[in-house]
């Protein structure tokens, strides 16, 4: 069981969670994702890692509350836990230190912008 550390509403629809998580965690990095299950019977659901703590061993995520599964991870509060949180899954993002960035985005959506121009930051690179 994975357990919520925190819980912060971003606005009325959209969340922030930080899950304690040490093994995802300390192999995240920019660009991939996770992928949750709220209970035993939930559907598996998958949401950007918005930011990892491998010292601390936790995982930030950024949700919208648009279906059923949202709506049961949203009911969730801190000390509760997740029944699975797998990851990090997918190929992540490349990072060159020797280059200009911009980094852009709107929106939920573009919840790996944050990830992403933290790690060209720590490569060097020159971010904006």
């Amino acid at each position: 069981m994975y357990k919520i550390l925190e819980k912060t509403p971003l606005n009325p629809t959209v969340t922030k969670m930080v899950i304690d998580a040490p093994f995802v965690a300390k192999r995240a990095k920019a660009g991939q994702f996770i992928i949750l299950r709220v209970n035993e019977n939930g559907e598996r659901i998958p949401l950007t890692i918005e930011d990892s703590d491998p010292e601390k061993g936790t995982v930030s995520i950024v949700y919208q509350i648009v279906g059923g599964t949202t709506m049961k991870l949203n009911a969730l509060n801190e000390g509760d836990s997740l029944h699975d949180f797998v990851g990090p899954l997918g190929k992540p993002s490349v990072i060159d230190s020797n280059k200009k960035v911009c980094v852009i985005g709107g929106g939920v959506g573009c919840a790996i912008a944050y990830p992403t121009a933290k790690a060209f930051a720590k490569a060097g690179a020159d971010v904006t």
